[in-house]
């Protein structure tokens, strides 16, 4: 039985506001729902928004607010929607809305991720790889160097209001990618996804190319140095010059350094908006 069958002209006020709410919320809550669907899969992934140091409890309250916020301001129209009537359906798309935002995340993470590696390959040529720590904000396990790349990118995208700005290009994929709209059989959508994946190697290469061309170049003086003299305990010198030698270099660069992470920050939010647009022209294409 519909709930606008319940009221009559004889129900008091207090019950009547109580008919209304429960109205709006059978109306507005199965697109309310997809709406947090799409906002949690983008919190699992996106760059700060992942940050598993926060509690759970927080960050559900945090995706709770953004998708009443969203509901609020946007105020959608069910009739524009085909709600799936289905409870399997209604469950399938809301994992297809999940899958938008972990997409939407995960491609706004390769460039972080691509910046951490370049840490971690630069600590493996300077021989500290063993020398781990553990990074709260991802619960994984990384090198001293991979840690430092990895702050020096969050601090600088959250001074320069990167994750504000990722916020609103989210919010602007519901216009972009309707609600149940999402479709990934489109090789234009797959393109783009690889070639967005494509940019942690080059990232973590072109991070790491300057110390790793001075690491480089003392292996080889050590090697030519255990030709001419072989007396000389070249394993010796190695495990004290090419720690030594990096952070001498990473020190140096460093104010270098800062400038040119902080430079893809933009790439970030391109990648991210980027792979959106790819998937609503796949969905234009696929009609």
């Amino acid at each position: 039985m519909a709930i606008e069958n319940i009221a009559s002209s004889a129900t008091p006020a207090s019950v009547s506001g109580i008919i209304y709410i429960l109205q709006t919320i059978e109306k507005y809550m199965p697109i309310f729902i997809l709406v947090i669907s799409r906002i949690f899969g983008m919190f699992l992934q996106a760059p700060f928004f992942n940050n598993k140091a926060l509690p759970p409890q927080v960050r559900a309250t945090i995706v709770v607010a953004l998708g009443m916020m969203y509901m609020l301001t946007v105020k959608p129209n069910p009739a524009d929607y085909v709600i799936p009537s289905n409870i399997f359906m209604f469950s399938f798309a809301m994992i297809r809305e999940l899958l938008v935002g972990v997409i939407f995340g995960f491609c706004a993470y390769i460039t972080v991720a691509a910046i951490q590696a370049a840490g971690e390959v630069i600590d493996v040529q300077m021989g500290l790889s063993m020398v781990t720590l553990f990074n709260p904000q991802t619960k994984s396990q990384s090198s001293a160097t991979g840690r430092l790349f990895y702050q020096i990118e969050s601090m600088v995208f959250i001074i320069a209001g990167g994750h504000l700005l990722l916020l609103s290009v989210f919010f602007s994929s519901f216009e972009i990618l309707p609600i149940l709209k999402f479709s990934f059989n489109h090789h234009i959508a797959l393109n783009q996804f690889i070639l967005i994946a494509g940019k942690l190697f080059y990232i973590t290469a072109k991070l790491a190319l300057p110390l790793l061309v001075v690491l480089f170049i003392i292996d080889f003086s050590l090697g030519i140095t255990n030709k001419v003299s072989p007396q000389i305990n070249v394993l010796e010198l190695m495990t004290a010059m090419k720690p030594t030698t990096g952070m001498l270099i990473l020190l140096i660069l460093c104010s270098t350094l800062v400038n040119v992470i902080g430079d893809y920050k933009i790439d970030i939010i391109k990648d991210a908006y980027s792979i959106i647009k790819a998937i609503a022209k796949s969905v234009e294409l696929a009609k």
